[in-house]
Protein backbone atom coordinates (compact mmCIF):
# COMPACT_ATOMS: atom_id res chain seq x y z
CA UNK A 1 0.00 0.00 0.00
CA UNK A 2 1.51 3.54 -1.17
CA UNK A 3 2.24 5.08 1.78
CA UNK A 4 4.43 7.68 4.13
CA UNK A 5 6.70 6.67 7.00
CA UNK A 6 8.20 8.68 9.97
CA UNK A 7 10.65 7.02 11.93
CA UNK A 8 10.17 8.16 15.56
CA UNK A 9 13.05 7.32 17.03
CA UNK A 10 17.03 7.83 16.27
CA UNK A 11 19.46 5.09 17.41
CA UNK A 12 16.36 3.95 19.97
CA UNK A 13 15.99 7.39 21.53
CA UNK A 14 12.67 9.16 20.64
CA UNK A 15 12.68 12.25 18.60
CA UNK A 16 11.78 15.64 19.97
CA UNK A 17 7.83 16.18 19.26
CA UNK A 18 8.97 19.40 16.82
CA UNK A 19 11.09 17.26 14.64
CA UNK A 20 8.63 14.31 14.31
CA UNK A 21 6.01 17.25 13.02
CA UNK A 22 9.22 18.73 10.69
CA UNK A 23 9.32 15.38 9.36
CA UNK A 24 7.77 14.93 5.77
CA UNK A 25 8.71 11.46 5.84
CA UNK A 26 9.23 9.02 3.25
CA UNK A 27 7.11 7.93 0.58
CA UNK A 28 6.71 4.73 -1.30
CA UNK A 29 5.32 1.12 -1.44
CA UNK A 30 4.79 -0.53 2.42
CA UNK A 31 4.15 -4.19 2.74
CA UNK A 32 4.08 -6.81 5.80
CA UNK A 33 5.65 -10.15 5.46
CA UNK A 34 5.46 -12.91 8.05
CA UNK A 35 8.78 -13.79 8.48
CA UNK A 36 9.73 -16.59 11.38
CA UNK A 37 8.00 -15.94 14.82
CA UNK A 38 7.19 -11.79 13.60
CA UNK A 39 6.37 -9.71 11.16
CA UNK A 40 8.56 -7.66 9.16
CA UNK A 41 7.98 -4.13 7.43
CA UNK A 42 9.74 -2.47 4.52
CA UNK A 43 9.26 0.22 2.89
CA UNK A 44 10.68 0.59 -1.14
CA UNK A 45 10.04 3.05 -3.80
CA UNK A 46 6.68 2.48 -5.65
CA UNK A 47 8.48 2.38 -9.47
CA UNK A 48 8.22 -0.95 -10.04
CA UNK A 49 12.18 -1.89 -9.36
CA UNK A 50 13.26 -4.47 -7.43
CA UNK A 51 11.71 -3.15 -3.92
CA UNK A 52 14.66 -2.24 -2.02
CA UNK A 53 13.82 -0.71 0.94
CA UNK A 54 14.48 3.17 1.26
CA UNK A 55 14.96 3.24 4.80
CA UNK A 56 15.48 -0.07 7.21
CA UNK A 57 13.32 -2.77 7.74
CA UNK A 58 11.70 -2.70 11.15
CA UNK A 59 11.72 -6.47 12.50
CA UNK A 60 9.32 -7.77 14.95
CA UNK A 61 6.54 -4.86 13.53
CA UNK A 62 3.57 -4.59 16.02
CA UNK A 63 0.60 -2.31 15.57
CA UNK A 64 0.68 -0.09 18.29
CA UNK A 65 -2.36 2.33 18.06
CA UNK A 66 -4.36 2.81 14.66
CA UNK A 67 -6.75 5.99 13.99
CA UNK A 68 -8.18 6.58 10.52
CA UNK A 69 -5.77 6.22 7.92
CA UNK A 70 -2.59 6.30 10.47
CA UNK A 71 -0.86 3.33 12.30
CA UNK A 72 2.09 3.19 14.62
CA UNK A 73 4.04 0.71 14.95
CA UNK A 74 6.61 -0.22 17.12
CA UNK A 75 9.58 -3.29 16.08
CA UNK A 76 13.19 -3.68 16.06
CA UNK A 77 15.67 -2.10 13.52
CA UNK A 78 19.26 -3.04 12.66
CA UNK A 79 22.15 -0.44 11.99
CA UNK A 80 24.74 -1.08 9.28
CA UNK A 81 27.05 -2.34 12.13
CA UNK A 82 24.61 -4.95 13.08
CA UNK A 83 23.28 -2.90 16.63
CA UNK A 84 19.71 -3.51 16.84
CA UNK A 85 17.69 -0.48 18.45
CA UNK A 86 14.15 -0.35 19.26
CA UNK A 87 12.33 2.24 16.24
CA UNK A 88 8.59 3.37 15.91
CA UNK A 89 7.10 4.10 12.33
CA UNK A 90 4.09 6.68 11.91
CA UNK A 91 2.35 5.48 9.24
CA UNK A 92 0.03 7.41 6.75
CA UNK A 93 -2.32 5.51 4.48
CA UNK A 94 -1.98 7.60 0.94
CA UNK A 95 -4.60 7.20 -1.74
CA UNK A 96 -1.87 6.61 -4.85
CA UNK A 97 -3.07 8.56 -7.85
CA UNK A 98 -2.19 8.20 -11.63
Amino acid sequence: MYSIVKRLRERGKRKHDRDIQGDPGRAGDLTLALCGNGAELKLADDDGSRQEPVIPVLRDARLVAMHSDKMLFKGVEQAPDGTEYVQEWSVMVMAQTG
